[in-house]
């Protein structure tokens, strides 16, 4: 149960949700200070309604599936924890992904491997299907095995990241409408920072880190950097290009020569290069396009 001293409910608030509402929570500093907004604009309680969602690939690190569970914890808030499971279109949608929570939740990349293994190939920076397969459509699928034909998709985009928050307000062919209040309140990276920083916890990932452990969208110089913070972080991805990836995540090199840099000079790779790189907040899966 929350302890925390809630505002009265605000309808007024860019964060209050007149309608069946998906807060679609990545895991990161920028959507959990969206949801501590929404319970503001609310009094503390969302109505029945809104529901909070988060998705699960298998890869995301260790502090960031606690961060989930400490805001749920500390905020008084039920934070759904979903997974993939399957994309047969045969099968009904609530067969097509598990609803787990923090103790039961994959943590050596199963729902990933699985999806991998399925589409016979690795995903990239064009083909980028790992954030639109394992949590668009997942999310997606949740909301119709809750009986939703239609809904709105808040998503934690900030009004400095207008580059992203112009794809996700082109229009689509999907149930739901996309919401940035982030957006709509010009909120920035600075005012997050702020917010985190006078707050009993934290997300404690190093800047250079982010919520997938190895996530191949990362510059080079930043994937050593997590090979030599936190050796073997690397494997599970060499492992699925050598596997049932058949392929590259990136095509200028594989996961096993990155490993082979760190492991033959590491020293050349050592300190804080990224401290105050503000790309390194980028949450993955914090926006919904194309999803069928």
């Amino acid at each position: 149960m929350s302890e925390i001293a809630w505002p009265a409910a605000d309808p007024s608030s860019p964060y209050f949700c007149n309608g069946p509402t998906l807060v679609s929570f990545s895991g990161g500093r920028t959507s959990a200070y969206m949801l501590f907004m929404v319970l503001c604009a609310h009094g503390g309680v969302l109505p029945d309604y809104v529901v909070v969602a988060f998705a699960n690939t298998g890869k995301e690190r260790e502090e960031t599936l606690r961060f989930v569970y400490e805001c749920a914890t500390r905020w008084g808030v039920q934070i759904r924890w979903l997974e993939f499971r399957s994309r047969k279109t045969s099968i009904p949608v609530e067969q097509r992904f598990e609803e787990v929570g923090y103790n039961a939740a994959s943590r050596a990349g199963e729902p990933f491997e699985n999806l991998i293994t399925d589409k016979q190939y690795t995903p990239n920076a064009v083909m980028r299907w790992c954030t639109q397969e394992l949590k668009v459509r997942v999310m997606k699928w949740f909301m119709q095995s809750l009986g939703y034909a239609n809904w709105t998709n808040m998503i934690g985009l900030r009004h400095d990241e207008q580059h992203r928050v112009a794809k996700s307000k082109k229009p689509t062919r999907q149930a739901w409408s996309n919401s940035m209040p982030l957006d709509d309140a010009k909120v920035s990276n600075r005012d997050v920072r702020a917010f985190w920083a006078a707050q009993a916890f934290d997300l404690r990932l190093l800047p250079f880190e982010g919520n997938c452990d190895g996530c191949f969208l990362k510059a080079r110089p930043k994937l050593w950097e997590i090979e030599r913070t936190k050796p073997g972080t690397l494997k599970w991805w060499s492992d699925m290009e050598e596997g049932p990836g058949k392929g590259r995540f990136v095509t200028e090199y594989s996961y096993a020569e990155l490993i082979s840099d760190v492991r033959r000079q590491p020293d050349m790779f050592a300190g804080g290069l990224f401290d105050d790189d503000p790309e390194m907040d980028a949450e993955c899966g914090s926006w919904c396009g194309e999803a069928a």
